[in-house]
């Protein structure tokens, strides 16, 4: 595909994983007849677009202001849609198009914090559920937090609420009041702030 595009559409820049790409054109004309050229040159090779990831999505920001049924893609774990982004020279609002985590993404982080269990850790303290809970933390914010890395926040605060339970299960002092065990992890955050990764970034 990336030598055919290079020879036969040379004006079309392109990204591409593994089998997932993108393919950047300059109207909707132009994505068309790519598009239909694409699904040819897949058939003369026995292959085929996926219907349902293969669609034409417009980059709607505050230069493109024409309406269009899709202006959402996702790609390598993240969401590409229009948001309100603040200007690094003015500080005023507009509105780009913009990646951060998307919500399958979320759901496997998710999926993982089940997976660990992590209401069931057996570590005597906090400092042993931090020492084996900061390496995927750590992996989820270099690779997540590249871009808008508040949009984060919803994770941690999952994660939060496992570490509450994870302290109402070790902690019978704990078990039958959930607002005590909340501020007791808070007063752990105050008096540790660099115990989780997430914290250290400003995250609660």
């Amino acid at each position: 595909m990336d030598k055919w595009l290079e020879q036969t559409h040379p004006t079309v820049n392109y990204v591409r994983y593994a089998d997932d790409a993108i393919l950047h054109c300059r109207s909707k004309q132009q994505a068309e007849y790519v598009m239909r050229n694409l699904n040819k040159r897949m058939q003369e090779v026995g292959l085929e677009l996926h219907p349902e990831k293969t669609k034409l999505v417009y980059c709607k920001d505050y230069r493109r202001q024409q309406n269009h049924p899709t202006v959402k893609f996702d790609f390598l774990g993240y969401s590409f849609q229009p948001r309100t982004t603040k200007s690094k020279k003015t500080g005023k609002l507009f509105l780009g198009y913009d990646c951060a985590i998307s919500i399958s993404s979320k759901k496997r982080i998710a999926d993982k914090m089940e997976e660990l269990d992590i209401v069931n850790l057996t570590f005597k303290s906090i400092v042993g559920v931090a020492g084996y809970l900061n390496p995927y933390i750590r992996g989820w914010v270099n690779y997540f937090g590249k871009y808008r890395l508040s949009s984060l926040n919803s994770v941690f605060q999952l994660l939060r609420n496992r570490l509450v339970r994870w302290a109402r299960k070790r902690h019978n002092r704990y078990k039958t009041n959930l607002n005590k065990a909340f501020k007791w992890l808070e007063r752990i955050r105050k008096q540790f702030p660099y115990l989780f990764y997430q914290w250290q970034l400003g995250f609660w």
